[in-house]
């Protein structure tokens, strides 16, 4: 019998409707689940669960919610081999592709064994003075953190400078991340499908730099120039690190892929749906 992992906000709108329905359908479909619910106060738990887990115990999990849910569940699972249902109880939530009237339907087909499947790259951020790697999906945003300054960031892919500018700060993201903040600075919206980095510098103060696309394969590493404030890197929107004494940032193509539910949604549906595209 398959066993789900289902992890969710506790204070979520539409949470508890949600687990009444799959107590439900527990009822008439053989599965199992067990419930992992974090707290407010448990935000920067970022890539581990508030209790143990043993991943060889599960065939699926679950994320109930909005992209912040999303992305905490697929940083957890990444690597496992266990795929992730996105159920959007949020509200952009480019995501979250099952609506809660679909999940029935995808459940049914993954319990069946007839689901299919997609692969999201990942990104591995190394910070320069730290033991740990972090693993994003969406991006990760090197910014100051006070009010009318600037950092001078150098910016280089496989030893070649890109970038050499002044500015509010850089955003590296992924395929999937490219709907995010890349998308609000600016960025090109990427296709999920595409192996590639978006590089996007926010509020760059000259004329002439512009956002740019290079393959996941290839590095990128960020060093700072003497600025007057210091800097700070945002993982996923959910971790933010001081960088008081760092050199240097590294992001590389994560060995962690993240698999993912596809539903019969293609992508130019979701831009359409998410921002009123008339595509």
């Amino acid at each position: 019998m398959k066993r789900l992992a289902i992890v969710g906000f506790n204070e979520k709108s539409g949470i508890n409707n949600f687990l009444v329905i799959i107590n439900e359908l527990k009822k008439k479909m053989a599965f199992e689940f067990d419930l992992f619910l974090y707290k407010r106060s448990e935000f920067e738990l970022y890539d581990v669960l508030n209790a143990p887990i043993n991943f060889s115990a599960y065939d699926g999990a679950i994320a109930i919610g909005g992209d912040g849910t999303f992305l905490y569940c697929s940083r957890i699972f990444a690597g496992t081999g266990i795929p992730v249902f996105g159920v959007n109880m949020g509200n952009i939530g480019f995501n979250m592709r099952i609506e809660p009237k679909d999940f029935e339907f995808y459940l049914d087909q993954f319990l069946k064994n007839e689901c299919s499947y997609e692969q999201l790259d990942a990104l591995d951020v190394e910070i320069d003075g730290q033991n740990k790697i972090y693993t994003v999906l969406n991006e990760g945003v090197v910014s100051h953190g006070g009010i009318s300054r600037i950092l001078n960031l150098k910016v280089s892919s496989y030893g070649h400078l890109i970038y050499d500018f002044c500015g509010d700060g850089m955003i590296v993201s992924t395929a999937t991340g490219s709907t995010a903040y890349n998308l609000s600075a600016g960025g090109p919206i990427l296709h999920p499908s595409l192996h590639a980095i978006s590089l996007a510098p926010i509020c760059p103060h000259t004329l002439t730099i512009r956002p740019y696309i290079i393959p996941i394969e290839r590095d990128v590493s960020i060093t700072f120039g003497n600025s007057s404030v210091p800097a700070q890197i945002t993982l996923d929107g959910q971790k933010t690190i001081q960088l008081n004494k760092c050199k240097e940032i590294s992001f590389t193509k994560s060995n962690k892929s993240i698999i993912i539910v596809k539903t019969k949604k293609i992508f130019s549906e979701i831009l359409k749906e998410k921002l009123g595209w008339s595509v």
